[in-house]
Parts: C-alpha cells; sequence; structure tokens
C-alpha cells in the first residue's frame, strides 16, 4: 500500500494548539433583524503582533448545522484584525479557528474580518456537542508501517478532513464533526468497495467476502495471485486494513481481522492469519503444501 493509501484509509487529519478563546460577551449583539454574529473556520497563517492581525486562510465549514456562516469561499486568504482583543490574546500559526463577526443576517464576508471573538475549531463544536473522537491504537499504525507524529505532520496540510489529530503516546486520536464522521466513513466504505471489486475482477481470484462486522475477510483464489504484487497489496493489506479503520470508527478498541485464503480450484483452506497478532506469511510453496 502507497503512503497516501495509508493516510487515506487512516483517517488523519489537523494538530492543533490547545489554546484558550477569546470572547466579550458584552459585544455580542443580536435581535430579530438586527446584527447577528457571523462564523468563519481560518487556519491562521502568520501573526503580526505590533498590528494585532493575522494573515488566515479560510476552510471548509464542517458541519450540517444550522449557523450563521460567513460567505468567504474556502480556500480564500486575507487579514483576521484582532486589535480589539490586544496582544495577549492573538492566535499562534497553525491555529485551526472559529472567527466570529458582527453584521446583518445578509452581509457578506470581506477582508479584513474585524474579530468578534475566536475559538479553538476543536472547543467550538465540544460546546455544540458536535465533537465525535476516534482513536486509531499503535497496532494499527504498525500495520501500516506508520506512527502517530509522522500521520499527524502529514494531515497538517489537510485540516478540512477532520478537526484535529493528536499523538496519544503511539495511538492516534482524531476528533470529527458528526458530519466529517459520516462523509469519512462513508468514503471509507466506498474504499472497501472498490478494493473487493478490483480483487473480484482479476482472474486469479474467485471470490472475496468480507464479514457486516468487517472482523473477517476470506479470499478465494489460485496461487498465481501470489505473483501480482498489487493483487497481494489489495487483499493482504488494503482489504483488511480499511476494515481496521472501520472497526475503529464503529469504536471497537482491540481490533482484529481474520484473513483466511481458499483455493479456488481444490476448495482446501490455504491459511488463516489473524491479525494484528500474526503476520501475512503465505509463500507459493506453503500454498503448494496446504493443498498436497
Amino acid at each position: 500500500m502507497t503512503r497516501r493509501e495509508a493516510l487515506i484509509a487512516l483517517l488523519c487529519a489537523v494538530c492543533l494548539a490547545a489554546l484558550p478563546g477569546c470572547s466579550d460577551d458584552a459585544r455580542t449583539v443580536g435581535g430579530e433583524n438586527g446584527p447577528v454574529s457571523h462564523n468563519e473556520r481560518a487556519l491562521v497563517l502568520s501573526v503580526d503582533e505590533e498590528s494585532q492581525t493575522a494573515e488566515v486562510r479560510i476552510l471548509e465549514r464542517p458541519d450540517d448545522l444550522t449557523l450563521t456562516w460567513g460567505t468567504h469561499p474556502a480556500g480564500a486568504e486575507g487579514t483576521a484584525d484582532f486589535s480589539e482583543w490586544g496582544s495577549s490574546c492573538l492566535p499562534e500559526v497553525g491555529d485551526d479557528l472559529i472567527l466570529k463577526w458582527i453584521g446583518t443576517p445578509a452581509e457578506k464576508s470581506s477582508f479584513p474580518i474585524l474579530v468578534n471573538s475566536w475559538e479553538p475549531t476543536v472547543g467550538f463544536y465540544e460546546s455544540l456537542d458536535d465533537a465525535r473522537e476516534v482513536r486509531l491504537p499503535a497496532s494499527m499504525l504498525r500495520f501500516f508501517s506508520q506512527t502517530s507524529e509522522e500521520l499527524v505532520a502529514d494531515y497538517a496540510e489537510e485540516p478540512e478532513l477532520a478537526l484535529a489529530a493528536r499523538a496519544d503516546d503511539e495511538d492516534l486520536v482524531l476528533t470529527f464533526t458528526g458530519k466529517q464522521l459520516a462523509d469519512y466513513r462513508t468514503d471509507v466504505e466506498q474504499s472497501l468497495a472498490d478494493y473487493v471489486s478490483s480483487l473480484q475482477d482479476a482472474e486469479d481470484v474467485s471470490a472475496v467476502e468480507v464479514t457486516d462486522d468487517h472482523a473477517s475477510v476470506t479470499i478465494t483464489a489460485s496461487p498465481a495471485l501470489l505473483d501480482k504484487p498489487l493483487l497481494v497489496g489489495q487483499a493482504f493489506m488494503a482489504v483488511p486494513g480499511v476494515c481496521a479503520t472501520l472497526q475503529a470508527l464503529d469504536g471497537t478498541e482491540d481490533w482484529h481481522v481474520e484473513i483466511v485464503v481458499i483455493d479456488a480450484e481444490k476448495n482446501v483452506k490455504v491459511a488463516r492469519v489473524a491479525l494484528p497478532d500474526e503476520s501475512v506469511t503465505i509463500t507459493a510453496e506453503s500454498w503448494a503444501e496446504a493443498v498436497g
């Protein structure tokens, strides 16, 4: 499996600094037709303490909640003005924030954003009870020959995939909104379907069966499968890896995937491997010995 495929299978996201937000209830205004607070999700690119401003990039909204969002398109870059707060309340470079500015309900966003209040994106969604945490254990990361630190760093460049990623010892802990998690699960399920379809279309594979709980994969094939590196990677790395990912999404703490290989011609069990406790080692010699 390529590094990119492993990253996709492992759901990784952006690492956030745990900074306190800044707000002032006296500045919150509203009313049926009066000014309201607009929300913008932004990544801090640089900070100018002297002018008390920051250059930011607007990120895609990560939810389907009924909130008043600004109209900046994702990817737009410009200045956010924090001068009302003082230098002690400036964010740091790399922070993923929810910025709030005051305007009429129909007012369009523009730069500079005159920040009325802000807080880390994770804290914002935790306060709305719309933050979902997923833990990927170290054993899963080792299966992909990855570390939690590497994956956090890699996904720091793609902050819109999730709210946060952090290393907890050797585990990876991811935080999503409800919508992000649902969208990601759909993508992972489609990846599994694509891998299974690709294997089933191969002339050396007769059938691929995955149980509903994603804990068992049965592959019926001919020994010629072992001569096809791409198919071997899909069968013994990609499919069980995606199954393990789906288990993590379901909250399974101790993932396990059993791989059973059946000889298509003689209907004889060639191998049974229990991941992550055992490794997948199937050779032409062991296959021939199994079928007699």
